[in-house]
């Protein structure tokens, strides 16, 4: 949230925070736009697959779709162990973004990228024979009366192939962000992804079944890749003319990290992603639509919550290498309250409007209920919180909560398993609020803030206290809407509810996240827009 001083003010050069804070502000906006582009098309996928497949078949493309998403954790942890590594080695040359890059910095991210191509030629051909193996056995279990054992198959396969070629891209992705290049990334899979999107609706107003919608989603991913390839030349020339070689022993000094994070990623996996089986396993894949769709609403939530944090990531590393702690801080200061009155905005809405927002986004009898909706609620806000807090904790280089995922994930499978025998959807959506109460939602703040070196008190104090203060003034305001509202139609209270939020979100947003130069530079854009021309 950084607007240019006054021009006659503006420095030659502007201070490094400065310059992170508005790396930070492009990454985030880019993501918001990536991730608010992709939510607007699926919003409009959704419905046309709703009405132009059967309910079995929707339900196997979810589950294929969700599957094949679940792939990304055959990078085997070496994604992420590889971007902290290159922040490292720009850091290396100083925490400014803009900072020319010495030759120390230049010769190691060299031999990083040489090192990281090699890995993921082997781990893409390793994703797609894993990926593909497993989905055969799995899927060979399922009992279908509609379509064709065969053509679910073949989709899947040609999902496995699509997640290896983006698996093989991985370093230039890791390359951009590791350097500084925040938001690239998500803007070229944005436009990427809508094309994909689009090419789907069409599909399947033209009658194409999962079997199409795969190649479709095939052909996505090969226009990602080539066209993130691209880009990361151009944006960074001086490195493709760099020779890296293959080093071994960075290698094996990725190698514990790698296999840390990638079990971090397994547990988050079978926390995220393992509901849908158990749905088609017990009820049958038509319970399964209808339960995503209340599911990914409140994850899209999620997703937009934690865009500041996610963007912070590679800064934490250039900071934690120059040994800026306050920055730092700053940092998660404003990562927490941004998630936090995100997610707490969003639950508002949904708990005073929930029904009316699914009969008008899917049809009648869509809805999954209120029960459901609020176990939701609660475990994906505090999951932002953990995902803020994770974030920052690991860019640091620790990796520390590989053990606390996996237990969560296996524990999460277990009490979804059982829980569903007494409360049926309800019992799954339980399972995973209950597991994470136990494990990650505490374990990770206690851990994470520890490691940054920032204190409980000061975690409650200028985090939960004011969001809650904030979350209930919006509940209040809506409570009221509804009683005075309560004839209008469910558009018009939609509207009303939308923009009493709305407002509110802003009032927080300002007083909770913006710092007070930054809003003092607001006021003057606002009173004098022509001194910033």
């Amino acid at each position: 949230f950084y607007l240019l001083p006054r021009r006659e003010a503006l420095p030659l050069r502007l201070p490094p925070s400065v310059s992170i804070h508005r790396r930070i502000f492009f990454g985030a906006a880019a993501s918001w736009f990536s991730r608010g582009l992709t939510i607007l098309l699926g919003l409009v996928l959704m419905p046309v697959l709703f009405r132009t497949l059967g309910k079995e078949e929707l339900g196997l493309w979810l589950l294929l779709g969700q599957s094949a998403a679940v792939l990304g954790i055959l990078d085997f942890g070496f994604g992420v162990t590889l971007t902290r590594r290159l922040a490292f080695a720009k850091g290396k040359s100083g925490s400014d973004p803009a900072a020319v890059l010495g030759e120390e910095s230049r010769t190691d991210i060299a031999d990083l990228v040489s090192t990281g191509l090699r890995i993921y030629r082997v781990l893409a051909l390793v994703a797609f024979v894993i990926s593909f193996g497993l989905g055969f056995l799995y899927l060979r279990s399922l009992t279908l009366d509609e379509i064709p054992l065969a053509t679910v198959w073949t989709a899947w396969a040609v999902l496995c192939l699509s997640q290896a070629l983006m698996v093989w891209a991985t370093p230039w992705t890791c390359l951009l962000q590791g350097v500084g290049h925040v938001g690239w990334d998500a803007l070229i899979a944005s436009f990427t992804g809508a094309a994909t999107l689009v090419a789907q609706i069409v599909v399947a107003l033209c009658g194409g079944g999962i079997l199409a919608l795969a190649i479709t989603a095939a052909a996505g991913a090969v226009l990602q890749r080539t066209a993130i390839l691209a880009f990361a030349r151009r944006k960074q020339p001086d490195l493709f003319s760099l020779r890296g070689r293959w080093r071994r022993d960075l290698f094996g000094e990725m190698v514990p990290l790698a296999w840390r994070a990638w079990l971090t990623a397994l547990g988050s996996a079978l926390i995220l992603y393992t509901d849908q089986f158990v749905i088609a396993s017990r009820e049958g894949a038509a319970e399964l639509p209808a339960y995503r769709a209340a599911w990914i609403l409140v994850h899209n939530l999620t997703v937009v919550a934690v865009t500041f944090a996610s963007a912070s990531g590679v800064f934490v590393s250039h900071l934690w290498q120059e040994g800026d702690r306050r920055q730092i801080h700053r940092l998660l200061d404003r990562n927490l309250r941004f998630a936090w009155l995100v997610m707490l905005a969003g639950a508002a809405v949904l708990l005073f409007t929930g029904e009316s927002v699914f009969e008008l986004w899917l049809g009648p009898g869509n809805f999954i209920g209120y029960p459901v909706l609020v176990a939701f609620l609660i475990s994906e806000a505090l999951e932002a919180q953990t995902y803020a807090i994770s974030t920052a904790s690991r860019a640091t280089g620790d990796e520390p909560f590989a053990w606390s995922f996996l237990t969560a994930g296996v524990l999460k499978l277990g009490l979804s398993i059982l829980f569903a025998k007494t409360f049926g959807l309800l019992g799954i959506a339980l399972g995973t609020l209950v597991t994470l109460s136990l494990t990650n939602h505490w374990y990770v703040p206690w851990r994470g803030l520890a490691r940054l070196e920032y204190s409980a008190p000061a975690w409650l104090r200028h985090t939960i206290l004011p969001c809650a203060l904030w979350f209930g003034g919006m509940c209040a305001a809506l409570f009221g809407l509804v009683h005075i509202a309560d004839t209008a139609s469910p558009w018009a209270f939609l509207a009303g509810a939308g923009i009493v939020t709305t407002v509110l979100f802003s009032a927080a947003l300002w007083t909770l996240v913006l710092e007070p130069a930054q809003r003092d530079r607001i006021l003057l854009f606002v009173m004098h827009p022509r001194r910033h021309r």
